[in-house]
């Protein structure tokens, strides 16, 4: 289910604890649009703005508007972070020798 661009940019505020500004400089976008986006309920930006901060976030703009997706793949970041460097290894090693029809499953 796809979301609003202003919704998805305060959720990803919250959820990485990150400021406007540092969103906006990582974006190269103006501190003072981010903040109207998050202040004013019916503020919205340009499509290459939403990109940039999209990216900021470490995300497609697609991937940023999708409820599940974007929840799918923040909990699989969290979870990756937690691993070591060894059990990183040997889960990609796992996943490289899955055949496909493997992977493409549910």
């Amino acid at each position: 289910m796809s979301k609003s661009f202003r919704t998805a940019f305060l959720e990803a505020l919250d959820a990485t604890g990150l400021s406007v500004p540092e969103v906006a400089r990582r974006a190269k976008v103006s501190v003072d649009q981010l903040h109207k986006l998050k202040q004013r309920e019916r503020s919205k930006t340009n499509v290459d703005d939403a990109k940039r901060v999209a990216n900021a976030f470490g995300y497609t703009l697609d991937e940023f508007m999708q409820d599940e997706l974007a929840t799918d793949r923040d909990q699989a970041a969290s979870l990756w972070r937690q691993l070591s460097d060894r059990e990183r290894h040997l889960i990609k090693s796992a996943a490289a020798d899955l055949p496909a029809q493997d992977r493409d499953q549910d």
